[in-house]
């Protein structure tokens, strides 16, 4: 179908530069072509009329008999010396328009045919291949999508001891699960998993910092442990343990325990950046006495690569 349209525009554009070049032609050579008495073939003038004098006849008579050839060369002799009218001179533009024939204007239009059939059909073709172009990069881009290594936190778990006497909390630890819905590994992964009891309400500028077991900042990225994770995989973060005083004073809304981390990784892809995941909950506790621990997504530090507060390290890549 669009072939059909290219040659239908061409040949439309060709016959109205045709019948356009026609008319402008005809009107210009029409405008500077000569009268037609300049432009009329010369004859062979005849000969001219011979008036005789008395005096000139006597004359002639007492001369000698003049032949018919020395009249007509007398006559050609008058001639030659008329003065000629001047043939009108024309420039080349006027010689090479005026002498164009209507089938080589027939022959241009038909030229230019082809070539605009031939350039609609390249553009055409252009942009098909461009829009071949731009799925073939949506389908490789959502099979990228859907393979590579998507880690984010999966749940936490929770083992806890009660006094068989009230069922309150004797012991509790927390271990953030970490997991990897892609179908291929991380690589260069890193990770960390935080805590800490805030007296009343987390401040607002908290910047979430990440602290050793002692409970100093860490500054050294090497200082972070690898986070290995197969494709569909499921990583452990370190065991988190809980005062059980301390969650009392959570149950009774005296202060906040907020449990933060995130992980770092690149893909098997080479083209890809490297990615990162955060998650920050407060840790909810009820019952009397306190029984029951759960979690509360926190209102900041939770998105993953470019809704994360902070962005990734980048690490020079393994070969």
């Amino acid at each position: 179908m669009k072939t059909i349209s290219a040659f239908l525009v061409s040949a439309l554009v060709a016959l109205a530069v045709m019948a356009v070049a026609t008319a402008v032609l005809g009107s210009y050579c029409s405008s500077v072509q000569p009268p037609p008495a300049a432009t009329a073939p010369q004859q062979t003038p005849g000969r001219l009329p011979i008036h005789f004098e008395s005096m000139a006849t006597e004359a002639l008579v007492h001369r000698a008999a003049v032949t018919r050839d020395s009249i007509d060369a007398m006559v050609w002799q008058a001639q030659a010396k008329s003065p000629q009218a001047a043939a009108p001179v024309s420039s080349w533009g006027q010689r090479f328009f005026c002498d164009i024939r209507i089938t080589d204007i027939a022959l241009a239009a038909f030229a230019l045919f082809l070539l605009l059939a031939t350039v609609f059909q390249g553009l055409w073709m252009l942009r098909a291949v461009r829009a071949t172009d731009q799925t073939a990069a949506l389908v490789q881009e959502g099979l990228i999508s859907a393979q590579r290594a998507y880690v984010f936190l999966r749940e936490f778990q929770v083992a806890m001891t009660k006094n068989p006497l009230n069922d309150e909390i004797q012991t509790c630890t927390i271990q953030p699960i970490w997991e990897n819905t892609g179908t291929t590994p991380t690589r260069n992964g890193r990770g960390h998993v935080n805590w800490k009891y805030f007296d009343r309400s987390v401040p607002a500028d908290f910047d979430f910092a990440d602290f050793d077991e002692l409970g100093n900042r860490i500054l050294s990225y090497d200082s972070y442990k690898p986070l290995i994770l197969g494709p569909r995989a499921t990583a452990l973060s370190p065991i988190i343990t809980m005062d059980p005083a301390i969650l009392r004073q959570v149950r009774d809304l005296q202060g906040k325990l907020l449990i933060w981390g995130w992980a770092e990784y690149d893909e098997v892809f080479s083209d890809a950046p490297r990615h990162r995941t955060e998650f920050a909950y407060l840790v909810v506790v009820s019952g009397s006495p306190a029984s029951h621990v759960g979690f509360s997504q926190y209102k900041s530090h939770n998105g993953v690569d470019a809704d994360c507060s902070k962005q990734p390290t980048m690490l020079a890549r393994t070969v």
